[in-house]
C-alpha cells in the first residue's frame, strides 16, 4: 500500500472503510459460492462442550512480525486477527436482516438521540474495565476521521451518561437501519492507554495525521482472544478468560499462520496445516480436491464488481455511451465465467444500485420492476441506436465519434483479484466484438488503490464496487450517487437531469442528489415514504448509470471438522461476518473433546 500521506483524508477514510467492511486484503479475499449444508461428518453442537487445550489455526495475509494493530493505519494491519482480538459494536445477521449484540448490549434510536449501552462486563485485555468513556473515545476519533456517522452527529453531541451508556445527539433525523448500518463496522479498539494522546492531538489539530501514523506493536482488545506472541510465520492469540464471550469458547488458542495466495491456502486446508480458510473464492473443481471433513459455509456479501466510468472522460461523460456499453455486455456470461463453473456470482438483473440479485429481492423495493431498463445483454441493436444518437458512427468495424476519434478505453483492475480479471476478460471481448476498442490493464494493489483510484493517475474505466456491503438501499444508493468516492473517484456530478420514474421519454428535470439522500436518512425504513424515495433514487441510478453493476457475489469460508464442530449453513449465525471469527464467540464453532 502507499504511505498514508499519499491519499487525501476523505480518500483514506473511504478506502479504509471498504477494506474493513468487505475484508479485502489481496487475492485470498475474493468470495465464494452456494453449496449444500454441512455433511454428516460434522457432529452436533450440544452447548455443553467441555473446555479443551485445542488450537484453532487459520490464515493471515500479513507476516506476524510486521503486524501493527491500528486499523486506521493501513500498513500491515491484520484484519482477520483483529476480528477476534477486538469486538465490533454490533453484528449483523445478513440472512435475517437482524442486528445482534457485540460490545453493545442494547441501543435505542430516537428522534433526537441515539442511546448506546455497553455490555456490563466488558474488560480490556490489560485488565481495565471497558466503559462508556471508551466508547465515547472511539466515536470521537471516528468522527474526526470522517466516519459516515458524521452525516448526522458531531463530536460535541457524543457524551457518556453513566459507566455503560453513551448518548449520541442527532443533528438530523435518522432511521434505525441507517444508524446501525453506519456503525456496524466499528470495533471497540481504541483503549485509553494507546489512544488518549492521539485523540487529544486530533482535537487540537483537525488536519493531524497522528491517527494514520500510529502503529502499535501489540493490541489491547476486548475480544475473546488476546495477543500472546508473534513469530516469523505465526501469530498466537489465547483465550481471554474475562471476555464477555468466554463461556462460549472451549479452545485455548487461536493461531494465525502466514499464507500468501490462494494456491497456498488451498494446499494448507488440504494438508491440515490450518483448520479453516476465512473467505476465499474457490471453484467447484478446487473444492472437490478438499478432504471430506472440510465443510463450506456461505454468506451474502452484498457487493460485487462494477465498472466505474470516469464521468469527466470525453466519451463516458455521455449517458448514451454508458448505456450502450451496458447493452453490449452480457452480465450472465460474465458471472458464469468469473465463478469458475460454480454459482459464486449472480449477474445484476436490473441495474438499480440495490443489492439482492441472488434471490431477486432487489426488485422487491420496486412497485413496477418492468418499468426499469434491464439492459439485457447483448442487445447490440439498442447499443447501436444509443451510440448513433450521440453522434457516433462505424468506420469499418470500429466506433468513432463526430471528430473521428475512436471510442476506446483502458480498463484497470487489480491483478491479484483473479475473478475480477476473469470477468474483465469476458466483457472486454463483448465490447471488442461490438467495435469498442478496450485494453485490459492489470495493476498491483498499491498502484491500483493508490495512483489509479485515489491518486493522480486516474482511469478511463476501472473495476469498482457498486455496494459496500450494506443491505438497506440508502447506503448503496448514497455510495453510488452522493459519496466522496462518487464525486472524487469517478467524478459523478452532484445533480442530474432525469425524466419522471417509469417514463424515460418524459420531460427531464434537474435533481440535486444530496438533499434527496438526506431526506431518506430520516424516513421510517418500513414506511411508504421511504419506499417511494428509494424507487426515485433507484430510477436515477438506472436511467443515468453512475456505475454499471456487473455481478453480486457470495462469500465462502471453509472449516475442517476433524477436530472442531460447526453449525450448519442454515443457522442464522453463519451469516454474520465472518463465520471463522464470529461463530467461536457464540459457541457455534467449538473444539471436539481432547483425545
Amino acid at each position: 500500500m502507499l504511505p498514508d500521506d499519499a491519499l487525501p483524508g476523505d480518500a483514506e477514510a473511504s478506502r479504509r472503510r471498504f477494506l474493513q467492511v468487505t475484508g479485502i486484503t489481496g487475492a485470498t479475499a475474493l468470495a465464494g459460492c452456494f453449496g449444500d449444508d454441512n455433511s454428516s461428518d460434522n457432529e452436533e453442537i450440544t452447548g455443553d462442550e467441555p473446555m479443551t487445550d485445542r488450537t484453532f489455526t487459520a490464515p493471515t495475509s500479513v507476516l506476524p512480525g510486521d503486524m501493527q494493530w491500528n486499523a486506521a493505519n493501513e500498513s500491515n494491519y491484520p484484519d482477520r486477527p483483529g476480528f477476534v482480538v477486538y469486538d465490533r459494536l454490533v453484528y449483523f445477521r445478513a440472512t435475517s436482516g437482524e442486528f445482534v449484540e457485540g460490545a453493545l448490549a442494547d441501543w435505542e434510536i430516537g428522534e433526537d438521540t441515539a442511546t448506546l449501552t455497553l455490555q456490563n462486563d466488558l474488560t480490556w485485555h490489560n485488565g481495565e474495565d471497558a466503559t462508556a468513556a471508551d466508547l465515547v473515545r472511539k466515536l470521537h476519533i471516528s468522527l474526526y476521521d470522517n466516519h459516515p456517522i458524521g452525516n448526522f452527529t458531531s463530536v460535541e453531541n457524543v457524551a457518556s451518561v453513566d459507566d455503560t451508556t453513551v448518548e449520541v445527539g442527532l443533528e438530523a433525523s435518522v432511521s434505525e437501519p441507517v444508524f446501525l448500518n453506519s456503525i456496524k463496522s466499528l470495533e471497540l479498539d481504541t483503549p485509553a492507554e494507546q489512544y488518549d494522546d492521539i485523540l487529544a492531538e486530533m482535537e487540537d489539530d483537525s488536519e493531524s495525521t497522528v491517527l494514520s501514523e500510529f502503529a502499535p506493536e501489540e493490541p489491547i482488545g476486548t475480544g475473546p482472544f488476546q495477543y500472546d506472541s508473534a513469530g516469523e510465520q505465526e501469530l498466537i492469540t489465547t483465550k481471554f478468560e474475562d471476555s464477555y464471550w468466554a463461556d462460549n469458547v472451549n479452545f485455548a488458542e487461536y493461531r494465525f499462520r502466514f499464507i500468501d495466495g490462494n494456491e497456498t491456502a488451498w494446499q494448507a486446508i488440504r494438508g491440515g496445516s490450518v483448520d479453516a480458510l476465512h473467505n476465499i473464492f474457490t471453484s467447484p473443481d478446487i473444492m472437490a480436491s478438499f478432504p471430506d471433513h472440510v465443510l463450506e459455509i456461505q454468506q451474502p456479501a452484498n457487493w460485487g464488481l462494477s465498472i466505474a466510468f470516469d464521468h469527466d472522460h470525453e466519451h463516458f461523460g455521455q449517458r448514451e455511451v454508458r448505456k450502450a456499453i451496458a447493452h453490449v455486455i452480457d452480465r450472465e456470461i460474465v458471472a458464469e465465467n468469473s465463478s469458475g463453473g460454480g454459482d459464486a456470482k449472480a449477474p445484476v438483473r436490473t441495474p438499480t444500485g440495490i443489492v439482492g440479485n441472488f434471490d431477486g429481492s432487489a426488485d422487491d423495493w420496486l412497485d413496477e420492476p418492468d418499468a426499469f431498463e434491464d439492459y439485457a445483454g447483448r442487445n447490440t441493436d439498442r447499443a447501436t441506436e444509443l451510440l448513433e444518437s450521440a453522434g457516433f458512427s462505424k468506420e469499418g468495424d470500429t466506433w468513432v465519434d463526430e471528430d473521428g476519434e475512436t471510442l476506446s478505453f483502458e480498463f484497470k483492475v487489480p491483478a491479484a483479484w483473479n475473478e475480477w480479471v476473469d470477468a474483465s476478460i469476458t466483457f472486454n471481448e463483448h465490447l471488442q466484438d461490438f467495435g469498442i476498442e478496450t485494453n485490459l490493464v492489470t495493476r498491483d494493489d498499491s498502484v491500483y488503490f493508490g495512483q489509479d483510484l485515489y491518486g493522480d493517475a486516474g482511469f478511463d474505466a476501472a473495476g469498482f464496487w457498486w455496494s459496500d456491503g450494506w443491505t438497506y438501499p440508502y447506503h448503496s444508493l448514497d455510495w453510488n450517487l452522493n459519496s466522496w468516492d462518487a464525486q472524487n473517484v469517478y467524478n459523478y456530478p452532484t445533480s442530474v437531469d432525469v425524466p419522471p420514474v417509469g417514463d424515460p421519454d418524459g420531460e427531464a428535470e434537474t435533481v440535486e442528489l444530496a438533499p434527496e439522500l438526506e431526506a431518506l436518512v430520516g424516513m421510517d425504513a418500513d414506511g411508504d415514504d421511504a419506499r417511494q424515495k428509494i424507487q426515485q433514487l433507484a430510477w436515477i441510478f438506472n436511467y443515468d448509470l453512475p456505475q454499471l453493476p456487473i455481478q453480486e457475489k457470495i462469500d465462502q469460508c471453509f472449516v475442517s471438522v476433524e477436530n472442531f464442530k460447526v453449525v450448519e449453513n442454515s443457522h442464522p449465525a453463519t451469516s454474520v461476518q465472518y463465520p471463522t471469527t464470529y461463530l467461536p464467540r457464540v459457541g457455534k464453532l467449538v473444539a471436539k473433546a481432547d483425545e
